[in-house]
């Protein structure tokens, strides 16, 4: 991971985070300079790094610059699509519409691809969605399919 520093409008890097602790530790980066590293959204002042110039440690134990998103709790995640795949955001919403029988079809396709979004990407939530697009959805798309069979082979009045 390589590091940089502003000092008097020049940026100086990039270095290793030896390098940069030394820096740090010899005054030549002072706390008010403009700091980064790759993952940093911005430059920030180098005062944000934790123990960065504390003259206790020699190599002082620096924490994440930014810290990695929290997992939303479970309620929130029921709530709003935190996390969640579209695809199975669709496949809820389909399969709720699905007693309409016209959009079953797509509640059963869009379910089946959320499914397979999911497990491609472990991250996303929304598999009880997926599966509740795919349950509507084939119980739909078979009412609808024999409401068809039944028209066609309905006898003439």
């Amino acid at each position: 991971m390589s590091w940089y520093y502003a000092k008097g409008g020049q940026r100086v890097g990039p270095l290793t985070l030896e390098e940069f602790v030394a820096a740090a530790q010899s005054r030549a980066l002072l706390p008010t300079d403009q700091i980064w590293t790759e993952g940093m959204p911005c430059w920030l002042p180098a005062d944000t790094v934790a123990d960065l110039f504390s003259n206790e440690s020699p190599h002082p134990l620096l924490r994440p610059l930014i810290e990695p998103p929290k997992e939303p709790d479970a309620v929130a995640r029921m709530i709003m699509p935190v996390g969640r795949s579209g695809w199975a955001i669709a496949a809820g919403y389909l399969g709720l519409i699905s007693v309409l029988f016209f959009p079953a079809p797509l509640a059963l396709v869009i379910g089946i691809v959320a499914v397979r979004d999911i497990k491609k990407h472990p991250n996303r939530h929304g598999m009880g969605r997926a599966i509740f697009g795919i349950v509507m959805g084939g119980l739909g798309t078979a009412i609808l399919a024999l409401g068809l069979l039944g028209l066609l082979f309905a006898p003439n009045r």
